[in-house]
């Protein structure tokens, strides 16, 4: 019989339930794998999934595990040589074995348990420990009683074994030898059971340690959190603190800007008053010093003043006769529109006369180079064509022209409409040498003066004196010259492109020669009336009838040529008849045709109008864009909209954002708070009309009225504002006002906005 020597390690890495005692008695797993090595196996490392490793720390590394896998296999080939032991030795040694081992473990393991449970007394339940462990007892010795009978079965096969092996002695021998090796191995897992029992003792130790050191954090955490919530409390306390502070802070800042306002105020009032006191007393200083010149000059104006009147009578003289003049060069006039306007009809009822032939008997035929040599009596019935003319654009809703005819010499006409409504001519002194300035009179022959002065300083000043007289005068009684639609529907930089463009071609003569006067005089006058602001539908199909060929390649035909570009209607521009867009918000939006821009649309919320939108074409090759426009505003820069439904949107936002305000002559608009006053009128002070976003805005009609509103907030800090200057402001959008980066203009529409706040919030407040 072969037996074998086995350590308590060994024989737990090859008995699993062994291995399950050792480790629930707490002398730890199976040994190394490693050679003659004792030492547990190294645990798995903590959250790696796999099987744990057979070697212990020390041997868990390459090298040695190579070794112990050629130990291994040489062992197994030499097992494999060896002759196979009899299945009844094999019983005999292993009952025998495990007889000894778990004779001498079990008080052992009793002992380790009452250890183990002392140990995990401080962190468990007392109650489930000592059932855990009541139930480790009773498995251990159910598995001591099994272990019994088997060494009892192992007995009884041992006897049957004597009587069979009882001619082999050495048999026995070797399994007292056995025995002595089993008993080592005891002595050895005693060993280890002590040094479990000093490890058990070390992690209680360290238990109690850990104990220590949590109740120390836990009263730490307990002391910090206390500190936290008073630091809590404190930060709301300081957080509504900060508040008040800013309230306080936006207040003041309120406060300073009004009272910065009203010190500004005040300080320019100061410099005007200031700047008015040194201009009194220099002109008292001026007023003594000529009552001084005047009194040592009194003897000889006696004698001047009788030349004076003798001039004065000759003066009246020459009045009367310039007055009848203009009356006749008035008359005149009169009859050589009269004459175009009964072409022009006749025109349009009859077709077009070939440019070559002559005209009908209504038309008086324009001078011809081959006809130069008549007599000066027929020359003057025929239509002349002016020396000069001078656009002075669109006022009032009426066209105002400055035109200059040969016989007029430096006198200049002022046309309204088509119509004399003065003249304005230079002033020289009595010996020719030098120009007093310019004067102006109406078309009453009513001297114009400006404030203070005898003369205008410039033509410029002259013209708008005679303009602003006939602003407050009615139009004269007569029919009204008939524009087309074609050129009402132009905006007004396109109006101004387009008169600047004809007026060459309106004042080419045969005798100042040139490829624009070889033009048929129909076409010229047309190209007058247009300068004049009062083409019929006839006079622009003439004109953009012409061909480059014959305008010629002058400067001034190119010009004309892409001026003429824009009378041209784009598709977009040619639909007509309403449009419903259907309910939005509650309202129902539609699109009706504007008789008064040719493709436009007005756009109506309810059956009432609030805005308008209409397409833009700079060139026929341009794409058609549209302008919108929101209760007297345009809406974007230009034609910003890429079509109409666009367009339509926008200002059916416009409207959705608008808050209206009271009527023009409530008597709100009187009662505005003196602080915003005084920041609307240092607000208004600070922005340039004549550059920029201001002087640029269109429509022509929309600036002016910006224009007027600002001039009247910039006249006093005190005065007040009517609805009709102070609506067109509340109503402004903020790029109308100035260029996006500029502070003046910033300015301006915060002042404006603060003040449509107050009339929003008690136009809501009202019952």
């Amino acid at each position: 019989m072969t037996t074998k020597t086995t350590r308590p390690g060994r024989a737990a890495a090859t008995d699993e339930w062994l291995a399950r005692k050792l480790i629930e008695a707490g002398f730890g797993g199976a040994d190394c794998d490693f050679p003659d090595c004792t030492n547990a196996r190294a645990p798995r490392p903590p959250g790696k999934a796999g099987t744990p490793t057979k070697f212990c720390v020390q041997h868990n590394n390459p090298r040695d595990r190579q070794r112990a896998y050629r130990v291994r296999k040489a062992l197994e080939k030499e097992r494999a040589a060896a002759p196979e032991p009899v299945p009844v030795q094999q019983a005999v040694a292993r009952g025998a074995r495990e007889e000894q081992v778990l004779a001498s473990l079990l008080p052992r393991v009793l002992t380790a348990l009452d250890a183990v449970h002392q140990g995990q007394q401080a962190g468990a339940d007392t109650a489930a420990v000592a059932a855990h462990i009541e139930q480790v007892t009773s498995d251990a010795a159910e598995k001591v009683r099994q272990a019994e009978e088997r060494r009892e079965e192992a007995v009884g096969d041992a006897e049957a074994a004597r009587a069979e092996a009882s001619r082999s002695e050495q048999a026995a021998e070797h399994a007292r030898a056995e025995r002595q090796a089993a008993l080592l191995e005891a002595a050895c897992a005693l060993g280890e059971a002590a040094d479990a029992d000093r490890r058990a003792t070390a992690d209680r130790a360290a238990l109690d340690e850990l104990s220590d050191a949590h109740r120390e954090l836990r009263d730490t955490h307990q002391q910090l959190s206390g500190a936290h919530d008073l630091l809590k409390t404190r930060h709301e306390e300081l957080e509504q603190a900060h508040t008040a502070l800013t309230g306080e802070h936006r207040q003041l800042l309120a406060a300073h800007g009004r009272i910065q306002g009203e010190a500004e105020t005040q300080r320019r009032r100061l410099e005007e008053l200031s700047g008015q006191h040194t201009r009194l007393e220099e002109t008292q200083r001026r007023t003594a010093a000529d009552l001084a010149a005047a009194q040592s000059e009194n003897t000889g104006l006696a004698a001047r003043l009788d030349e004076l009147q003798a001039h004065r009578e000759e003066l009246k003289t020459e009045n009367g006769r310039l007055n009848g003049r203009l009356e006749e060069e008035r008359e005149r006039h009169r009859r050589e529109l009269a004459a175009l306007q009964a072409e022009l009809n006749t025109a349009r009822k009859a077709p077009a006369p070939d440019s070559t032939s002559g005209h009908d008997d209504n038309h008086t035929p324009g001078p011809d180079p081959a006809d130069s040599d008549e007599d000066t009596e027929a020359a003057q019935d025929e239509p002349r064509a002016p020396v000069a003319i001078e656009d002075l654009g669109v006022h009032g809703g009426a066209a105002w022209t400055l035109v200059r005819y040969e016989d007029d010499h430096s006198r200049w006409r002022v046309l309204r409409d088509g119509e004399i409504a003065g003249s304005i001519q230079p002033e020289h002194s009595l010996h020719g040498t030098s120009l007093l300035g310019w004067s102006a009179r109406t078309s009453h022959a009513m001297p114009l003066r400006p404030h203070g002065q005898k003369h205008f300083a410039n033509r410029e000043q002259a013209a708008g004196a005679v303009v602003r007289d006939g602003l407050r005068r009615a139009p004269a009684p007569g029919p009204a010259a008939a524009v087309t639609a074609t050129f009402a529907a132009l905006t007004e930089p396109d109006q101004n492109a387009l008169v600047a463009a004809v007026i060459p071609l309106a004042i080419a003569t045969p005798e100042r020669g040139g490829k624009l006067a070889r033009l048929p005089q129909a076409v010229r006058e047309a190209a007058l009336r247009t300068a004049l602001r009062v083409p019929g539908e006839d006079d622009l199909r003439q004109l953009t009838a012409l061909a480059a060929t014959e305008l010629g390649r002058s400067k001034e035909a190119r010009q004309l040529l892409r001026a003429l570009q824009d009378l041209t209607p784009s598709a977009a521009q040619q639909e007509t008849g309403p449009v419903d867009l259907g309910t939005i918000g509650g309202r129902a939006w539609r699109l009706e045709p504007d008789p008064t821009y040719q493709g436009g649309y007005r756009v109506l919320a309810d059956d009432t109008e609030v805005g308008a939108v209409a397409p833009v074409r700079r060139r026929k090759t341009d794409t058609v864009r549209w302008t919108a426009e929101h209760r007297r505003r345009a809406l974007g820069r230009g034609p910003a909209h890429a079509g109409r439904d666009a367009a339509a949107q926008a200002v059916i936002t416009a409207e959705d954002a608008w808050v209206p305000l009271p009527e023009l002559d409530d008597e709100a608009y009187l009662r505005i708070p003196a602080g915003l006053r005084s920041d609307l009128y240092g607000a208004a002070g600070r922005v340039d009309m004549r550059r920029g976003r201001l002087a640029q805005i269109q429509p022509g009609a929309y600036r002016q009225q910006l224009h007027a509103a600002l001039g009247q907030a910039r006249r006093s800090a005190s005065g007040r504002i009517r609805g009709q200057h102070l609506a067109v402001l509340l109503d402004a959008a903020r790029e109308d006002l100035g260029a996006p980066g500029s502070a003046a203009a910033d300015r301006l529409y915060e002042a404006v906005q603060g003040i449509r706040s107050v009339f929003v919030t008690s136009t809501s407040s009202r019952p």
